[in-house]
């Protein structure tokens, strides 16, 4: 009876180890890195190499903006869920995103480019999103113009982009919903009346509490391009961990 209860013991930890080794933050800390986590948002930045090969990991079913750091080449995913299959995502180019509904995710990854992709996943924690299918926002064309506009708007979301040019302070208007920034330039900001300064590379991202404003300080010689995704205020407010890649 030993015997025989030996092989199902390993068999049973076996799968609760492989069950949780799933977890790209754990697993493959080279390709996925947390980066700010609070109790509306998990902000996860991606990185997949050229031609490189992911094994098998899990997302949450949490809906989810892509935001995309760089230009790439396509992207084989082959799902593993009941029923297997494999999709492209084509080519991305910076400064462009995706807004998805929530869906749990098991599925490797292949980079079929020459050049990285690297991109965030900002996991909504607090709304579910219903969309007929995914929404693309475009990169703006370059040069880059000054702009502030909101190109994705929903009764639980709104996406913004601002672009400063030019010499003069671009102002960040306060919202009653707190709101993520993600940088695809190296940003200069001050924020609040205490006027405190924060600076970032390209791909860093900030969160600014709801009622909060901001200030852009471009660099003259180089515009200063954001995307600011406006979230609902959560009823209590936990400490973020961030870090400004």
């Amino acid at each position: 009876m030993k015997h025989q209860l030996l092989p199902l013991c390993l068999s049973i930890g076996f799968w609760s180890i492989a069950a949780h080794a799933q977890d790209p933050l754990v697993t493959l800390p080279q390709n996925y890195r947390l980066v700010l986590d609070n109790s509306t948002v998990a902000v996860i930045r991606a990185h997949y190499g050229p031609h490189e090969k992911i094994p098998v990991h899990d997302h949450t079913s949490f809906s989810t903006v892509f935001v995309y750091l760089s230009d790439s080449g396509p992207v084989r995913i082959d799902h593993v869920e009941e029923k297997p299959v494999s999709v492209i995502r084509p080519p991305t180019v910076k400064g462009s995103f995706r807004v998805a509904a929530g869906m749990a995710e098991r599925h490797s990854i292949e980079n079929l480019g020459d050049t990285s992709s690297d991109f965030l996943r900002v996991e909504l924690k607090q709304i579910s999103l219903t969309l007929p299918e995914p929404f693309r926002g475009k990169a703006p064309q370059s040069p880059l113009q000054t702009q502030d506009s909101v190109e994705f708007t929903n009764p639980s979301l709104q996406i913004q982009r601002i672009i400063c040019v030019g010499t003069a302070p671009c102002p960040v208007s306060p919202s009653p919903a707190p709101s993520l920034i993600v940088a695809f330039t190296p940003l200069n900001m001050t924020t609040g009346t205490s006027q405190k300064r924060y600076e970032s590379d390209a791909g860093g991202v900030f969160w600014l509490p709801s009622s909060h404003a901001a200030t852009i300080t471009p660099d003259p010689a180089s515009p200063t391009h954001i995307l600011r995704i406006l979230l609902p205020a959560p009823e209590k407010q936990s400490p973020e961990k961030q870090s400004s890649n």
